[in-house]
């Protein structure tokens, strides 16, 4: 029946060659046409077929509804789309290549939104009830109560469990074992893992010293960088199509060399990290505090990214010591709110329904600290606002650093309800982290409608069905 369902999405689309890509939403598969005129319109009138088509200057989009992204897989399995290009496309074509990585993180995490962004409106939730009631004069035995830490851990098991999502994600977009993927996900949530790098002592492989930190393991980019090289793995031994080779093979390997391997590298790259970005971040905070700001205005989701932010704690808590105020927690606050800008300028300027709620919904939640949804989901996938965020959230840090905004409490500082730890008795230094605040969000706002406005201006949307 499936199959059947593919050949009609097909013929409507006027047969496989007439499909210049394919493309994936939060909830659909889109379908970048060659020519409009081969298109069987006849078929909509069947009851089988559901789809909206599109006419966008002279390209032509077949939206079809796949929540579950099934049709997407098919249809890349068939090959759909391979190796044909319309003239639109073709001038842009190496423009498009050269983006494809951070297009294939972005596509890993589409899948992921619902549960992401579900889990993150109860944190969302969660933090405003804290936010009242740290206003109240009267204490309340809420905040220490079993049931709320319960609801805490809910709110938080999405995003804990992070690494296992993208690791299974990533194997379903390669069409590998997601098993596999999800043991490469979960590796550093072993029991022992935590006792063992607890920097009690230095953690040794194979006579290698290891960093000290499981969660740079385990972020984002190392767990999707190793399944795409347990899938590597797997299709080769595939093509060898050697008889009486059980299943168990790429398994096998993938745990008996892959993962010491990544453990290695990542070990060795690691341990040199952590014992000199916690230094050169001091001298650079003593030295060049304007210049810290900016960068991580600009690049601290890009440190939670590659698991390096966690390094930085020993930079904050000393800032924090000796200071008794830090100025990196500004930075990492106008980075989220550049990218919830960014988000809302896309919403704004998108013609895809599913994409344009999920801008919206993704642009709110940053700005309460749910971040994923903005930075993977929604800006990842365009180049304008992808940029955009990353200006914004420095000209938010240029403007904390020249005015010396100062964090007085040790926090995260990733959301709104977070801008009481810039609260000085008589100092300006909360208005001056708002205004620091809006500079990021407009300028991110602005420069994505812009540009991503230059290369939509001249082809407006007209829904034909």
């Amino acid at each position: 029946m499936f199959n059947k369902e593919i050949e009609e999405w097909l013929r409507l689309a006027g047969g496989k060659e007439n499909v210049t890509r394919i493309e994936q939403s939060l909830d659909s598969t889109i379908l970048i046409l060659k020519d409009r005129t081969q298109m069987d319109l006849s078929l909509l009138a069947s009851t089988t077929v559901e789809a909206d088509v599109q006419f966008t200057g002279e390209q032509c989009r077949l939206n079809i509804k796949d929540v579950s992204g099934s049709i997407y897989n098919t249809m890349q399995e068939l090959k759909i789309g391979d190796g044909v290009e319309s003239k639109l496309e073709g001038s842009t074509s190496k423009r498009k290549k050269r983006s494809s990585p951070i297009r294939f993180v972005s596509d890993i995490f589409i899948p992921l939104m619902p549960i992401i962004l579900g889990a993150g409106v109860l944190k969302i939730i969660l933090a405003l009830i804290y936010f009242i009631d740290s206003l109240s004069s009267e204490s309340s035995t809420l905040m220490e109560s079993q049931t709320f830490t319960i609801f805490r851990i809910i709110g938080d098991s999405a995003f804990y469990l992070i690494p296992v999502l993208a690791a299974v994600s990533t194997a379903r977009l390669l069409k590998s074992n997601v098993y596999v993927a999800a043991v490469l996900g979960g590796l550093m949530f072993h029991s022992e893992v935590a006792s063992l790098f607890s920097g009690e002592q230095s953690v040794y492989f194979l006579e290698v010293q290891l960093a000290n930190q499981p969660a740079f393991y385990s972020a984002v980019i190392w767990v999707i960088l190793v399944v795409c090289a347990a899938a590597y793995l797997e299709r080769g031994i595939k093509r060898l199509h050697l008889k009486g080779i059980p299943d168990i093979v790429a398994p096998f390997l993938t745990l008996l060399i892959l993962v010491p391997v990544m453990l290695l590298v990542l070990g060795t790259v690691g341990e040199w990290i952590e014992s000199r970005l916690p230094e050169f971040m001091d001298t650079m905070a003593a030295d060049h505090p304007i210049l810290v700001v900016v960068l991580m205005g600009a690049f601290s989701l890009f440190l939670t990214m590659t698991g390096t932010l966690y390094m930085l704690i020993p930079t904050l808590i000393n800032e924090l010591v000796m200071n008794g105020s830090s100025v990196i927690i500004g930075g990492m606050l106008v980075a989220v709110v550049g990218q919830a800008g960014a988000s809302l300028a896309l919403g704004l300027r998108s013609r895809d329904a599913s994409f344009r709620k999920l801008a919206f919904w993704a642009s709110g939640t940053a700005l309460l600290g749910i971040t994923e949804a903005a930075f993977y989901a929604v800006n990842m996938r365009k180049k304008s606002s992808f940029y955009a965020a990353i200006l914004g959230g420095a000209a938010g840090g240029l403007y904390l650093g020249l005015l010396s905004v100062q964090a007085f409490v040790a926090s995260g500082g990733q959301s709104l309800l977070e801008l009481t730890i810039f609260k000085e008795e008589g100092s300006l230094n909360l208005l001056h982290a708002i205004v620091g605040v809006v500079i990021a969000f407009a300028v991110s706002c602005v420069l994505t409608y812009i540009l991503y406005g230059k290369k939509e201006k001249n082809t407006p949307n007209t829904p034909v069905y």
